[in-house]
C-alpha cells in the first residue's frame, strides 16, 4: 500500500467521524455536564478568570469557549452567581449556566460551535491511534486501529460532546505514543513534545493524573529492554561503567524532563506561567466533592457502597462485541506469536491496567466514559492481527473482516443514539436500562427529539420531567417543566391526573428509591414513545 493511498484513506476515517459527530450532535440537546463547562469555558476565554468549574482542569473547556468566539455571546458578568463562584462554592456553575444560556439567542447554534472543537479533537485521537499502530505493526494494522476507532460507539457518543472525556482519550494516547518515540530516539523536539502531550492530557481531566504514576515505571523498566531506551551521548558514561545502569540514569533524567515541560504546560493552561499550585488547588476540589452518598445502580439493584465489578461489567455491556472478539482473536494469536517488544506491552497494557485498577477503586459508579482513555490502546493492540502468521490464513482475513463490517454496522445502526449504546448481550439500547443509567444512558441529550415529538403530535401542556439542570423551554420544548420527585409522585398514583408526561428514564428508574410506590412507572405503565432510548412519553388523557 502506498503512503498516499494510506494517507487517503486516514483522511476518510477522520471525515467518517467528522459526518456521524456532526450530523447526530445537531439531534442532541445540551448534557447536563455541558450546562457547566460550555459557559465556564467561554468565560476563561473572554475574561482569563477561572473561578467556575474548578471540578475538571481548563483545556476541554477552553477548547468549546474558543468554539463559540464566531457567536460573541454573551457574558452575564453581572449575575450573583458570577460574583460568588470560587473554589469553595462550586454550585453556583450551574446557576451561571441557567443566567448564560437564558440570555442566548440560538442556544442549539450555541452548543453546536461549542461541540466542533471536541470533534476536531476526537479525528485527532483516530490520527494518534493510526500513528501507534503504525509504528509497532505497519501501516494496514494503523488503519485498522484508526477504522476501530472511528466507529466505536463509546468513543462517537463523546466526540461530540462539549465535555472532557475524548480529550483525556486522545492526549493520553499521544503522549505514550511520544514517551515511545522519545525514549527511542531522543532528541529536543521530541522532549519538548512529549511533555506538552502529557500536559495536555493532565489538563484534560483530573484523572489524567493517573499518568505520573506511570512515568516512573517506565523510566525504571525500560532501560531493562534491548532497545527500550537509547542514550544518544557518550557522555552519559561517565556516571557508571554499567550500560544497563546507564540506561536507568539517562532514562530517568529523561522522564523528569518530560514531566517538567509538562508541568509547565499545565500552568500555562491556567495563563499563569509557573503556577502549577492552581492545578493542585482544583485536584483538592474533586477529592472534597466526592458524593459519598451516591447509590450505584447495576442490574435493577441500588447498591450502597461501591460495587467492585462495575466497571469491569460495564465495559463488558457497552463495549461491542465485534471489538471483544477481535481482541479474543489477538490475544490467542498473541500467545503463540508475540508481535511486538516486551516494552511496548508494557506501554500498552500498563495504562488499560492502571486505568481499569484505579477507576474500579475511586470513581464514581455513573459512566463507562471513565474507561474511555483505556479503548485507544486496545484498538492498537487489536490492529496488531495484521502482521501476525495467523493472518496469513484466508479464514482469519475473512473473520477479521466480517468484525470490521459488523462493528460498523453496529455504529450505523445506533445512530444518533451513541450514549445509549449497549452490546447484543446486553440486549441494545432499549434494555440498557435494566443494566446501568447515568451518563451510560440518560444524560439529558433528547429535549430536541421531545420537542419533534410534542410538536408533531400537536400536544402543548406536556409535564416534562428531564435529565438536565435547565428549563426545557431553552429548547422550545412545549410544556411545563415538572420537578422529578413530582412526576415520580403522579405516575405512581393509581389514578394519576391525566394529561401527558415525558419523563427522563434516569429519574423513573431512581423513582425506584422512593418506598410505597403502588406503580413502577418503567414496569407497570406504557409509554406511547421511547425517544432515544431515553426519555419515556406517556398518554393518560
Amino acid at each position: 500500500m502506498t503512503r498516499s493511498t494510506t494517507a487517503a484513506l486516514l483522511v476518510a476515517l477522520c471525515a467518517c467521524v467528522f459526518v456521524q459527530a456532526f450530523f447526530s450532535m445537531r439531534q442532541k440537546s445540551m448534557t447536563h455536564d455541558e450546562l457547566s463547562y460550555i459557559p465556564a469555558g467561554y468565560s476563561y476565554v473572554v475574561t482569563g478568570d477561572f473561578r467556575l468549574n474548578h471540578e475538571q482542569p481548563p483545556l476541554m473547556k477552553l477548547l468549546p469557549g474558543l468554539g463559540m468566539l464566531p457567536l460573541h455571546p454573551r457574558l452575564p458578568l453581572t449575575d450573583g452567581s458570577w460574583t460568588a463562584a470560587g473554589p469553595e462554592d462550586v454550585n453556583t456553575q450551574w446557576d451561571f449556566g441557567r443566567a448564560f444560556f437564558a440570555g442566548a439567542k440560538d442556544v442549539e447554534r450555541l452548543v453546536l460551535f461549542a461541540r466542533l472543537p471536541v470533534v476536531l479533537v476526537a479525528m485527532l485521537l483516530v490520527v494518534g491511534v493510526f500513528l501507534f499502530a503504525r509504528d509497532l505493526y505497519g501501516p494496514e494494522a494503523g488503519l485498522l486501529a484508526g477504522a476501530l476507532c472511528a466507529f466505536d460507539p463509546n468513543i462517537l457518543a463523546h466526540a461530540r460532546l462539549a465535555t472532557a472525556d475524548v480529550g483525556l482519550a486522545c492526549f493520553t494516547l499521544l503522549s505514550v505514543w511520544a514517551y515511545r518515540r522519545l525514549a527511542r530516539g531522543p532528541t529536543p523536539g521530541r522532549l519538548v513534545a512529549t511533555g506538552a502531550l502529557l500536559g495536555l492530557a493532565l489538563l484534560s481531566k483530573f484523572s489524567g493524573v493517573f499518568l505520573l504514576a506511570l512515568i516512573p515505571l517506565w523510566a525504571l523498566v525500560l532501560p531493562l529492554m534491548p532497545g527500550a531506551v537509547t542514550v544518544p551521548d557518550s557522555r552519559w558514561g561517565r556516571w557508571t561503567a554499567h550500560p544497563v545502569a546507564n540506561r536507568v540514569a539517562y532514562s530517568v533524567a529523561l522522564s523528569a524532563a518530560v514531566v517538567v515541560v509538562a508541568m509547565l504546560v499545565v500552568s500555562l493552561g491556567y495563563f499563569a506561567p509557573g503556577r502549577v499550585d492552581l492545578y493542585l488547588r482544583d485536584l483538592q476540589t474533586v477529592k472534597g466533592n466526592a458524593n459519598a452518598g451516591f447509590l450505584t445502580y447495576f442490574h435493577g439493584v441500588f447498591h450502597q457502597g461501591r460495587v467492585p465489578h462495575y466497571f469491569v461489567a460495564a465495559f463488558l455491556l457497552k463495549t461491542p462485541l465485534a471489538l471483544m472478539l477481535l481482541l479474543g482473536i489477538r490475544g490467542v494469536t498473541h500467545v503463540r506469536h508475540r508481535e511486538e517488544e516486551a516494552s511496548d506491552r508494557i506501554l500498552l497494557f500498563a495504562p488499560v491496567v492502571i486505568w481499569f485498577a484505579i477507576i474500579s477503586w475511586k470513581a464514581l459508579q455513573i459512566g463507562v466514559r471513565y474507561l474511555l482513555p483505556v479503548y485507544p490502546f486496545l484498538f492498537v493492540w487489536a490492529s496488531g492481527i495484521v502482521v501476525s502468521p495467523s493472518f496469513a490464513r484466508r479464514e482469519v482475513r475473512l473473520g477479521v473482516g466480517a468484525l470490521l463490517v459488523w462493528l460498523v454496522a453496529s455504529s450505523l445502526a445506533v445512530y444518533p443514539n451513541y450514549l445509549t449504546y449497549f452490546n447484543e448481550v446486553a440486549g441494545g439500547p432499549s434494555h440498557g436500562i435494566e443494566w446501568l443509567d447515568d451518563s451510560n444512558l440518560d444524560w439529558g441529550q433528547d429535549l430536541i427529539l421531545l420537542r419533534r415529538f410534542l410538536e408533531d403530535n400537536g400536544v402543548t401542556d406536556a409535564k416534562i420531567t428531564a435529565m438536565a439542570r435547565y428549563d426545557p423551554a431553552l429548547y422550545d420544548v412545549p410544556g411545563t417543566e415538572l420537578p422529578a420527585h413530582e412526576a415520580v409522585a403522579l405516575l405512581s398514583n393509581p389514578n394519576p391526573p391525566p394529561g401527558v408526561y415525558a419523563v427522563s428514564v434516569h429519574l423513573l428508574n431512581r423513582a425506584k428509591l422512593s418506598r410505597g410506590l403502588l406503580v413502577d412507572p418503567l414496569r407497570d405503565l406504557r409509554p406511547v414513545a421511547v425517544l432515544g432510548h431515553t426519555i419515556y412519553v406517556f398518554d393518560l388523557r
